[in-house]
């Protein structure tokens, strides 16, 4: 941190990107000619590139769960896609926010199963061993029925975020708070 001159101290700005399904050379920075990235080229020269990272777990969710807790698949329990990171988990995010940063997510969770645990059909075997102890529909945030209605009610701390706007789903079918008329009404487009 550095000192703003009035005695106050100013914290860096942080931008945390996350792509989804995007391989690392497919960015202009990344090497490829043939791809356009301006935006993301220019925030690569002025910021930091990881550019010899390797991934937790090949499937997003699992690997998006370490990202934000800094533990492995097999520590933070989403091990594969459709199992929610517990909303109590330690995240970076947390940190960032009792450090006094604001904090938003704008776009893609995949912190919660989401829509394709719908087409999962539940045994008849006994429950877990272990107890539902978070609120009815914690893990449902991320389910495109919620925003039919308009966007659902968040959290005070969406895993460390205070401020929510989802895209939910994969290309022409993404849906969440972009559905709701919140992205595309300021667009001027009609949903």
């Amino acid at each position: 941190m550095t000192s703003a001159g009035n005695g106050a101290r100013s914290q860096p700005n942080v931008l945390f990107i996350i792509t989804d399904q995007q391989r690392a050379d497919h960015t202009g920075f990344g090497g490829n000619d043939v791809v356009r990235t301006p935006h993301l080229d220019a925030l690569a020269a002025r910021g930091t590139v990881f550019d010899n990272a390797w991934v937790a777990n090949p499937v997003c969710m699992p690997n998006r769960s370490t990202i934000m807790t800094g533990r492995m698949p097999s520590a933070h329990g989403v091990v594969f896609n459709d199992r929610s990171l517990e909303p109590g988990a330690n995240t970076h995010v947390r940190q960032f926010r009792q450090a006094g940063y604001r904090t938003a997510l704008i776009g893609k969770s995949h912190l919660q199963h989401g829509m394709s645990r719908n087409a999962v059909f539940r045994s008849n075997q006994a429950s877990g061993a272990v107890d539902e102890y978070w609120p009815a529909g914690w893990d449902t945030l991320e389910d495109a029925e919620r925003y039919l209605d308009g966007a659902p009610e968040f959290p005070d701390s969406f895993y460390g975020f205070e401020h929510v706007e989802l895209a939910i789903d994969h290309g022409a079918r993404v849906s969440g708070h972009h559905c709701c008329g919140h992205w595309t009404a300021a667009a001027g487009w009609k949903t």
